[in-house]
């Protein structure tokens, strides 16, 4: 099981045995390492609806370089985080190969400019 990383640097899958928690994600997501709040960036970004792209709730404000077009053409700011939503639960989940093998063809990368 994974999650996906999405940065100005590309897209880095990380294997992992359980979801990060609340604060570990809010680490995860717009610089790594550093405290954020995060928000639900996109639900329907893939042809498989169980994929949602999560990112600092202030990227904007924190002027952040744009990585990635969404499906619904939001732009994304930062590192964000792409996980599994499994809906029964009503809760994000690890992504499964194939799910990870589907964000790599289908997300949009923006290339960062200088």
């Amino acid at each position: 099981m994974f999650y996906v990383l999405v940065n100005s640097k590309g897209i880095e899958v990380r294997p992992a045995k359980k979801l990060p928690g609340v604060q570990e994600t809010g680490s995860l997501v717009g610089i790594e390492g550093q405290s954020a709040f995060f928000e639900v960036a996109s639900y329907g970004s893939f042809s498989e609806q169980g994929i949602t792209i999560l990112c600092d709730d202030e990227f904007l404000l924190k002027e952040f370089k744009p990585v990635l077009l969404t499906a619904e053409g939001r732009v994304i700011h930062g590192q964000c985080l792409i996980v599994g939503t499994n809906r029964q639960a009503e809760d994000f989940c690890l992504l499964n190969q194939k799910q990870v093998e589907l964000v790599k063809k289908e997300l949009r990368l923006i290339k960062p400019t200088n």
